[in-house]
């Protein structure tokens, strides 16, 4: 009997950049929009101002993680299919999906800082 295999993608993936050449995005969280192809990497702003080259289109956002901490980030755009009109929106949609997946591995050390206390 031959098994049907599902090949449809999720909307959005981390990139691990972990090869035989060692890990080439160590430290970096990029994720990448599979419909539009758009690859974007998140930074946290913290005390230590840095520059993008002037061409990247970037947003800043905050994030108050689960002990109340409001954090200020940035998304910058690494590439994309879009066009201008959409790649904003994808940004807006991109930042939904990390700041999920922030309180997903916020939660995930709660339960691991509790589960070492009991």
């Amino acid at each position: 009997m031959e098994k049907e295999i599902d090949l449809s993608l999720p909307e959005w993936v981390f990139l691990d950049g972990n090869s035989h050449l060692g890990n080439t995005l160590e430290g970096r969280d990029i994720i990448q929009h599979i419909p539009s192809l758009s690859i974007l990497e998140l930074f946290m702003l913290d005390d230590k101002p840095f520059v993008l080259n002037p061409p990247v289109k970037t947003k800043e956002f905050l994030y108050t993680n689960v002990f109340g901490e409001i954090e200020k980030h940035m998304i910058a755009l690494h590439f994309s299919m879009s066009d201008d009109f959409e790649i904003y929106k994808i940004m807006d949609k991109a930042i939904e999906f990390y700041t999920e997946f922030m309180d997903w591995e916020d939660q995930s050390l709660i339960i691991e800082e509790t589960s070492k206390d009991n």
